[in-house]
């Protein structure tokens, strides 16, 4: 979707995206996205909404971020 494209252009902005999976679980949808920046390997989530997922669902330096699957 348009709305997790944006989010995943913004959140990996200067890096390089190596693969993005789409997850289904419990009926939610979620896109895991592996990307390099600054040397480093990197997974973000993202629910259909555009919306960062963490595991436990903190607030992170982006903002507040949602659990999901």
């Amino acid at each position: 979707p348009a709305v997790v494209k944006a989010a995943i252009e913004k959140e990996t902005a200067g890096g390089t995206i190596g693969g993005i999976v789409k997850h289904e679980a419990d009926g939610k949808v979620c896109y895991a996205v592996d990307y390099v920046k600054d040397g480093m390997k990197k997974t973000l989530k993202f629910t259909e909404d555009g919306s960062v997922v963490t595991d436990k669902g903190k607030k992170g330096q982006s903002g507040s971020r949602t659990s999901c699957c």
